[in-house]
């Protein structure tokens, strides 16, 4: 009798550990195909640059800025919406822009998305109040290079 169960306990630890073992694999392969897309997931990636004026006020800009994000990110197809400015470092090499130049780096699910944020009421009213403070902008929409 104890042997019949020493035989049970070997065939059903064997048959766990192979069920565990395929499921790693599993788990495994999903993870790999989940990295594969996200790195090609479509949408378009936008980047804006904002240079501000001499005498404006950095913080105001910033506080009006950072204050309509959450709404942004709370949009239909936006994934992300983040504000950016120089990183302090101590290497030679980065190119810096300075405290006057922040950025926005957007991604968004399509080009329709981003052309409906941009023809939301909070962003037709968020405009006016920082555009004075800048002294010019640039915004680009881009897309990732595939393999073709």
């Amino acid at each position: 009798m104890q042997l019949m169960r020493t035989i049970i306990t070997v065939i059903v630890m064997g048959t766990m550990a192979a069920m565990i073992f395929s499921l790693r694999s599993e788990l495994a392969a999903e993870k790999a195909k989940n990295a594969r897309s996200a790195a090609d997931d479509g949408g378009v990636y936008v980047l804006c640059r904002f240079d501000l004026k001499p005498d404006a006020d950095l913080a105001d800009y910033t506080a009006k800025t950072l204050g309509v994000v959450p709404t942004v990110r709370a949009e239909n197809g936006c994934r992300m919406y983040t504000l950016l400015k120089d990183a302090q470092t101590d290497w030679e090499k980065p190119q810096r822009f300075g405290e006057r130049t922040m950025w926005m780096l957007e991604k968004w699910d399509s080009i329709e998305a981003l052309k409906a944020h941009l023809e939301t009421p909070h962003m037709k009213a968020f405009g006016p109040t920082v555009r004075g403070m800048r002294s010019g902008s640039t915004f680009h929409v881009l897309e990732t290079v595939k393999r073709r």
